[in-house]
């Protein structure tokens, strides 16, 4: 029974929490078998400031289906472009704060929304269920029609109307 060894607890001094009030100093001089030792002055550190995560990634982005799951609000920025324009292969879409172009892969607008003015092409057909306008010209303005005069006129060559159907 001598062989075997008896443990007592070890007795550890407490220690001051390092503040930002200037250099602590922990523990004293210590005599070893080689040489003296002092304990080194620890320069006061300041903590990160906590930082919070507000909203979730996950919540408003899944990034698996690539879909948007909630309303985002956007800020003013220069532009955005969707897509990457490469001759004979993909078109693009730039919004701007001047208005909305759409080109195809010959890098010709295929659609276009000036937000100066409110012009709007498009290179297509247009299809609606309804079409609501106060005045359409047709072609090389050759058929005016006026929804607010109630008439339809068609002008010949010379910008003379040639027939006038409505009021007068």
């Amino acid at each position: 029974m001598d062989d075997n060894k008896i443990y007592y607890p070890q007795t550890i001094d407490e220690n001051p929490f390092p503040t930002t009030e200037g250099e602590q100093d922990f523990g004293s001089t210590q005599q070893t078998a080689k040489g003296e030792f002092g304990s080194q002055t620890i320069k006061p550190k300041t903590f990160p400031t906590k930082r919070i995560a507000y909203e979730v990634l996950g919540s408003a982005l899944n990034t698996r289906s690539r879909r948007i799951l909630a309303e985002f609000e956007f800020t003013q920025s220069g532009a955005l472009q969707i897509g990457k324009y490469e001759n004979g292969v993909s078109g693009d879409i730039r919004i701007s704060p001047n208005g909305l172009v759409g080109r195809d892969s010959a890098g010709l607008t295929t659609f276009a929304i000036d937000a100066t003015t409110g012009n709007v092409v498009f290179k297509g057909e247009v299809q609606a269920g309804a079409f609501i306008s106060g005045l359409v010209t047709v072609g090389d303005n050759s058929v005016v029609i006026d929804g607010e005069n109630k008439r339809m006129i068609f002008y010949d060559e010379n910008d003379i109307p040639v027939i006038l159907i409505g009021n007068g």
